[in-house]
């Protein structure tokens, strides 16, 4: 199975569960109806020409990760994941694939030649990418592709998830809902300076350094 940005490798394992393969082809087309968004907040198209997927017959399907493999990206997503299975559009935009592709968009980024990148300022639970995450639910939900409602649950979801990163993910959150472009133009500094976030004892100066960028950048 083949989508714009996808690549199910293994989809003939489960060829023969005819009810399952079409809740997965309705989940890649709510994924792929709101992939420009994501684009649009992070500035820039996929590198990548597809996300390749590899399906798994895990039970409980709440199983997904998210790999580099060789020079693409690897999501193993359990077949029978929650999303996938049981929600709809735009319900089904939390966790899962969509969470995944935003790790797509930034893994080069963060695995740039021999400098390994951390935005998360030392802490687990992804604040950055949490915080990708919610600029891309506040964009839907501006263009009025999910309502106000799923949009609170998702952000709220978010924060909690953040756990001990929760101060520095509503810090992101306010610097990147300050504008619409703060994101990708962090995207785009933080690139170009090559040197940036690359050590975990500069995190605070490095920060500052582009908060004090994008606040120049929108006077």
């Amino acid at each position: 199975m083949e989508t714009n940005h996808y690549l199910i490798t293994n989809i003939f394992q489960f060829s023969e569960d005819i009810k399952s393969i079409n809740k997965l082809r309705q989940y890649l087309d709510s994924i792929e109806t709101i992939f420009m968004t994501i684009e649009e907040v992070f500035g820039e198209k996929l590198k990548d020409s597809k996300i390749h997927i590899k399906l798994e017959n895990k039970k409980g399907g709440a199983s997904c990760k998210f790999m580099r493999w060789e020079n693409y990206s690897l999501v193993k997503i359990a077949i029978q994941n929650e999303a996938i299975q049981k929600k709809i559009f735009s319900e089904n935009l939390w966790g899962c694939l969509f969470h995944e592709t935003h790790h797509a968009f930034m893994n080069p980024i963060i695995y740039h030649q021999s400098a390994n990148k951390d935005f998360n300022g030392g802490y687990d639970n992804e604040p950055f990418i949490k915080a990708f995450q919610a600029m891309v639910y506040k964009r839907l939900y501006g263009k009025d592709m999910i309502c106000e409602k799923v949009c609170e649950q998702f952000l709220n979801k978010l924060e909690k998830g953040a756990k001990e990163g929760k101060i520095l993910f509503k810090e992101y959150c306010d610097i990147f809902s300050n504008n619409s472009s703060n994101f990708s133009n962090f995207i785009s500094y933080v690139k170009s300076s090559g040197i940036l976030f690359s050590k975990k004892s500069n995190f605070r100066n490095d920060l500052d350094t582009v908060k004090d960028y994008l606040l120049k950048q929108n006077n």
